[in-house]
């Protein structure tokens, strides 16, 4: 009789629970509407500080439309969550414009009105099938002055940009006087005919297009440099062959402490200098002229180095030395995550990602009177080497076998702040002094196209890299005007398995210097072949049946035994190649294992022992 009791009372209590329960999620819903919680570790679900201030900014009203065919996009569940992802974003930018952002969310049926609007709009349709079906998902951002910028296709591998994209459209719509931006490069605005990329389509380099967008960009000749008087910053891109008269006027500038950020690359892969080489050639690439600057500065970059950084190497597909097609790490391409970019420094703690290509070591001068930050660093595991090494790939397993890290990290990118004194004395004998703001970049390349941009398949480009965020927030700070500084990548939706890519690469530092050692065996084998046939007709030799003359017998015994350990260091390289990815898929089998099967039946074991253990201490009681 207890023992009902005791379960009529357990009945009711959990009846009760169920019914709260339901009662608080109603209330909820209707007091908490719209109220959500951000756990991710990046914060990848919530509007970062600089969009916020957008919002609270923006000088004018603003319309998005948002363009969504429903009905086209219901069957693929990719692309239908990726749109309510973008719509649930919108609407919180809307909540936080406070009435300065009108969102419309627009689905552009086929053959109707809203279609055309769509279009003239400049939202692209894509086709899924070869049905004709098509798909609309795109963005468009009009002013009160009807203004407007678009989004032709909002593609969902460039969700981690999504923010940054939205928000650019947003202030460039809305802003009225542009900064003025005085521009001085030695490299192309149009993209050139480049042979080791025959595919690219030709055009304005993106990145400069959208400065043009943001600022009144204003380009200095480097024959000529007169930087104008209202301009609030100073971009130096690869500065070449300058004349003491343009260095003059550059350090003038910088004395003064406007704001200078400086392009300065050891190896320039994209200067049309460089492509007008033979391809495949030791030097596919050109190098920066400062004069005397950079020493005043108080800083040094090796012109006949560029950094080479295993943890961050970039993955290409090449062939070895040993004839084998594989993938391996380009020490000099670098794709640099979160923890190279400086967490304090404004401009790079909300970026995710950077593509760098054949940069240069920044160094303090010993002589330094300047203070020096670095924003942007390599690993510790990087070493700097000879650019003469580069070409055409520059031999991707050699740069692997022959690396020896400096155990310390590299700067990549650095603030100098601080007195300077003048490289060029006046006319009286004196020379100038000031106090210098300048952001120093020992890489050009990360400016053009095909490093932070690819083509999407549909005829137009989507991001890979955060470079085009970072000079924007880069100029931004430096204008004065900061509201897209506080921009960021919304992180990452994947997360690499580190143990397993280190072991990769431990994988691939053996295999090659295997291979190079198998190679290496061969090749003295084959030289020792062709010197005993150089030998033939000496003591003891004999001639064939047609008069040519043959091998001693101790010569053909040296060839024998010559030929089988050539043959056996063949068939070792064979297994040392079968067997290179064997730890890596070793490691990560067990990972998955671990993570799909192990812990999810180690907390389904926990829980069902809590409910049985609490279910015994009832039926005692």
């Amino acid at each position: 009789m207890a023992v009902t009791e005791k379960r009529r009372t357990t009945l009711l209590a959990t009846s009760g629970i169920l019914v709260a329960l339901v009662a608080a999620n109603t209330a909820s819903w209707f007091l908490l509407r719209g109220a959500r919680i951000d756990v991710t570790e990046e914060r990848l679900y919530s509007l970062s500080p600089g969009v916020r201030e957008i919002m609270k900014k923006l000088p004018e009203p603003v319309r998005l439309d948002f363009y969504w065919t429903r009905e086209q996009g219901a069957d693929n569940p990719q692309i239908r969550s990726y749109a309510q992802r973008v719509q649930e974003f919108l609407e919180e930018m809307t909540a936080a414009s406070d009435g300065m952002i009108q969102l419309r969310i627009i689905d552009p049926e086929p053959f109707s009105e809203t279609e055309d609007m769509a279009k003239s709009a400049g939202i692209a349709p894509r086709n899924l099938d070869a049905t004709g079906r098509v798909l609309m998902l795109g963005l468009s951002v009009r002013s009160s002055t009807d203004k407007l910028e678009s989004i032709p296709f909002l593609d969902p591998s460039q969700e981690p940009y999504l923010e940054y994209e939205i928000a650019r459209r947003i202030v460039t719509v809305g802003r009225g006087k542009k900064s003025t931006v005085a521009y001085l490069s030695t490299l192309p605005e149009d993209k050139q005919f480049d042979p080791r990329n025959p595919q690219a389509q030709p055009g304005k380099n993106i990145m400069l297009a959208q400065l043009d967008q943001l600022y009144d960009l204003k380009r200095v000749s480097p024959a000529d440099v007169q930087i104008p008087a209202d301009a609030a910053a100073l971009v130096i891109v690869q500065p070449r062959k300058l004349d003491e008269r343009a260095l003059r006027a550059i350090e003038a500038w910088t004395l003064s402490g406007k704001p200078t950020i400086v392009f300065a690359d050891p190896w320039c892969e994209s200067d049309p200098d460089a492509r007008n080489l033979d391809v495949g050639s030791t030097s596919a690439g050109t190098t920066y002229d400062l004069g005397p600057l950079l020493a005043q500065w108080g800083v040094d970059i090796k012109k006949d180095m560029v950094l080479a950084d295993r943890g961050s190497a970039t993955r290409i597909g090449v062939r070895t030395q040993g004839g084998q097609l594989m993938e391996l790490d380009y020490l000099p391409w670098l794709t640099l995550k979160k923890a190279a970019l400086n967490a304090e420094d404004p401009l790079t703690e909300r970026l995710a990602e950077l593509h760098i290509k054949s940069a240069g070591a920044i160094m303090r001068r010993a002589d330094a009177k300047t203070s020096l930050t670095p924003i942007i660093e390599s690993t510790k595991d990087a070493q700097e080497i000879q650019s003469l090494k580069l070409g055409f790939f520059g031999e991707a397993d050699r740069l692997v076998r022959d690396f020896k890290p400096i155990g310390a990290p590299q700067a990549i990118a650095v603030r100098i702040k601080g007195p300077v004194e003048s490289a060029f004395p006046g006319a009286d004998g004196t020379r100038a002094r000031g106090e210098v703001n300048i952001l120093l970049v020992s890489d050009a390349d990360l400016l053009q196209d095909d490093t932070w941009v690819q083509a999407d398949g549909q005829g137009g480009l989507r991001a890979i890299a955060d470079n085009g965020p970072l000079v924007v927030g880069a100029l931004e700070q430096a204008t004065g005007d900061k509201l897209l500084s506080g921009l960021r990548s919304r992180g990452g939706y994947a997360r690499p398995f580190d143990k397993v890519e280190s072991i990769r690469k431990d994988a691939e530092m053996r295999y090659l210097t295997r291979e190079q050692e198998l190679q290496d065996q061969i090749k003295k084998g084959q030289m020792r072949i062709n010197e005993l046939q150089r030998e033939r007709g000496g003591a003891g030799a004999g001639v064939d049946a047609n008069g040519m003359l043959v091998l001693t017998d101790e010569q053909t015994k040296e060839l024998t035994k010559i030929e089988q350990s050539s043959a056996q260091a063949r068939k070792e390289l064979r297994e040392v190649q079968r067997s290179l990815r064997s730890d890596i898929e070793r490691t990560g089998t067990m990972l998955m294992v671990l993570n799909v099967i192990l812990w999810p039946l180690a907390v389904a074991t926990l829980a069902t022992g809590w409910i049985s253990l609490r279910y015994r201490r009832q039926l005692s009681k």
